[in-house]
């Protein structure tokens, strides 16, 4: 594989958001093309337009973006082998499409939908019974002649077996009596994916196909074209399949979004391509915090796993939170800015601070302001969880107030260290314990009863409104 020149091509289909299961794959394309300084392509596979979605397009630049998977060629950046998107190669497809029928390698089929669906009537999943396979010559010209619509199938072996080397999956063989012969051009002269893939494969000079194992039996077909055309077909990879953490098909019921989605929430594109490296491919206890250039060095495609990936959104987690502990305080509040109230975003340095009490805990971006908007807006506390915590009476603990209220106003070196030790010895002498005096402290200033460090929130609060929230407990 040194001296391999590898062309690899990832190429969604604009019915949507990309799966993630598509950007896992995109990952080790572009993994792989980068491993040996080859190029990696992103084609717009968009013929099958009764799907089509508006906007999808965009969605997909996005994504790739996002996760900085740069292409070496697409249709924005260009490249030499273009154009990168489907409806704008149909000439292409309709001249190899005809060679396919001039060499008999492919025929025109001339059935109606109707008898198509009275063939699935008991059977939905059964074969084309190859009906206009055997039409005569004649029969075809006069059929072509009074201008019946038709579709071109691929004329497929009756016998044998299709075998191939499969990166992933190893030796593989399948009967060609399991095979149906495919649709290869509808009746719209628009290619199905069978023959525009392969097409486009060729010409792309791509060298390196991964794709999900659910592709596995398309695999047939596409050999049978690469064959018949003459062509050296490329290296073949089918990788496994995700599946959620109960083995069932990953769904949205198992957490799985799609990569736009993890990024609105919070999580961190290189957490995410950290997240997908693994999904197929193992490196030590799959807990390395590994960036795109460890990834290309560590990347081996002798080494993608065969058994179906565990799609699991706890490891996310983690990974997203070690990611977010890993940036500088520069980074983190530039990265934070879009989650961030406006009027939040003008006080920086009260961000920076929250920031350094809380980054410890964030498992992803958006979590930040919910479990930070105490520092900014005055919680509404009720005087009676103020005494829940401290476990004393009205006149007591508002007594240890007025103690903690006049040390703040006193204290000149107004530090978390400072306040620690001035009012730890005016709880020891108040009668609270350390629980019962702090936590009571913890829900007057905050409303709740998990924060940072007190003394660390009661500095970023600033005397004047630590003062005031501890007075408006007992009005």
């Amino acid at each position: 594989m040194a001296d391999t020149h590898v062309r690899t091509r990832i190429a969604p289909s604009p019915t949507g958001i990309p799966h993630i299961g598509t950007m896992r794959t995109a990952l080790f394309d572009y993994l792989l093309a980068k491993k040996y300084n080859g190029q990696f392509i992103l084609r717009i596979e968009d013929t099958d337009v009764n799907r089509y979605v508006e906007g999808s397009v965009e969605k997909i630049y996005q994504c790739f973006d996002a996760l900085d998977l740069k292409r070496d060629e697409d249709p924005i950046v260009g490249g030499p082998y273009g154009p990168y998107v489907q409806t704008h190669r149909l000439e292409i497809y309709r001249q190899y499409s005809q060679m396919l029928i001039d060499m008999g390698a492919a025929y025109y089929c001339f059935c109606s939908e109707e008898r198509l669906k009275k063939l699935h009537e008991n059977d939905p999943y059964a074969k084309y019974d190859r009906h206009c396979r055997y039409l005569s010559e004649s029969e075809v010209a006069s059929q072509l002649k009074s201008g019946a619509p038709y579709v071109i199938r691929a004329k497929l072996s009756e016998t044998g077996f299709t075998i191939w080397h499969d990166l992933v999956q190893g030796k593989m063989s399948l009967p060609n009596t399991e095979c149906d012969d495919k649709v290869l051009m509808k009746t719209n002269s628009i290619p199905t994916y069978h023959l525009a893939v392969v097409v486009d494969d060729y010409l792309m000079k791509i060298t390196h196909v991964l794709r999900g194992v659910e592709w596995m039996m398309s695999t047939p077909i596409h050999l049978f074209l690469y064959e018949a055309f003459g062509w050296e077909p490329p290296i073949l990879a089918h990788v496994p399949l995700l599946l959620g953490p109960d083995k069932s098909k990953l769904s949205k019921r198992h957490g799985a979004k799609s990569v736009l989605d993890y990024i609105s929430e919070g999580f961190l594109p290189e957490a995410i391509n950290n997240f997908l490296f693994y999904l197929g491919f193992s490196y030590q206890d799959n807990s390395a915090i590994l960036t795109l250039d460890q990834m290309i060095d560590i990347f081996d495609e002798k080494k993608i796993q065969r058994q179906n990936a565990i799609f699991d959104i706890q490891r996310l987690n983690y990974l997203n939170s070690q990611w977010i502990k890993k940036l500088d305080k520069e980074d983190l509040f530039n990265r934070l800015k879009s989650f961030l109230p406006e009027s939040w975003q003008s006080e920086k340095e009260k961000v920076l601070a929250i920031l350094a009490l809380v980054k410890e805990r964030l498992v992803t971006l958006g979590e930040f302001v919910p479990n930070s908007d105490y520092f900014f807006n005055t919680p509404d506390v009720k005087m009676e969880d103020v005494l829940t915590q401290s476990e004393h009476t009205h006149e007591e603990t508002k007594k240890w107030f007025n103690i903690v209220k006049d040390i703040i106003q006193k204290e000149s070196d107004f530090t978390a260290v400072k306040l620690h030790d001035e009012l730890g010895k005016a709880q020891f002498t108040s009668g609270l314990t350390p629980r019962q005096a702090f936590m009571a402290l913890r829900v007057a200033l905050s409303g709740r009863t998990v924060t940072p460090q007190l003394f660390d929130c009661i500095v970023i609060l600033g005397k004047e409104e630590t003062i005031k929230r501890l007075d408006a407990v007992f009005i």
